[in-house]
């Protein structure tokens, strides 16, 4: 899997550097800035896999993990700044926007999956799909605060008062909560979608050994 995502990552870079060339400008630069950002959870998750981080390492990568995870999803927005952008003609645009928001969709909901391998060592049943829906519903919530108030995942850090005094203003919007769950609902299907595809590759995989 990693090598397929490697691969992935470097044909969408090998995508926007011929657009760099034969443009001779650096439109959508910025969305290997985004994919970059969204590959961050995943290189957070793999490692507390592979290091079987547990205790306080484990609560301090998970929370940086879901800092950074909104960064998976918001890249779809990015789809706003198609537009026909001479002399690249717009459907290798689509095709460039389409490829970046996919892979960097991937890198989140895997990353989902392998934290959700975690909580299920310390949660089950009910509090198993709380944690999973309320992750999704912050991941929707870290989206909208991106796009609509342009707010970055380092201003936590950087600028922690205001950050919280905005977010806690948000949360009585309506508008903000319909936003929030649109899109977390839709992640949190799409990783279901994922995680029911992995699981029926290693049935079969079973299968057939």
């Amino acid at each position: 899997m990693k090598k397929n995502l490697l691969i992935v990552s470097m044909a969408c870079l090998l995508l926007e550097l011929g657009r760099i060339v034969y443009s001779g400008s650096f439109g959508y630069i910025f969305l290997v800035w985004n994919l970059f950002l969204a590959f961050i959870p995943y290189l957070i998750a793999t490692h507390i896999q592979q290091r079987k981080t547990t205790g306080i390492p484990l609560i301090v990568l998970s929370l940086l993990w879901l800092l950074f995870l909104p960064n998976a999803l918001y890249i779809i927005t990015d789809l706003k700044h198609l537009k026909v952008r001479p002399p690249v003609p717009e459907w290798f645009d689509c095709l460039l926007l389409f490829c970046f928001s996919t892979l960097a969709l991937l890198y989140g909901l895997f990353s989902f999956y392998i934290m959700n391998q975690v909580v299920k060592k310390y949660a089950s049943g009910f509090m198993h799909q709380f944690t999973l829906t309320a992750v999704s519903m912050l991941v929707g919530f870290g989206v909208y605060l991106g796009r609509e108030e342009r707010w970055n995942s380092w201003d936590l850090f950087t600028n922690p008062f205001s950050l919280l005094s905005e977010c806690f203003t948000l949360i009585t919007i309506p508008q903000v909560w319909i936003f929030s769950c649109c899109y977390g609902f839709a992640f949190l299907g799409m990783y279901h979608l994922i995680s029911s595809l992995i699981h029926h590759n290693h049935e079969t995989h079973k299968q057939l050994t």
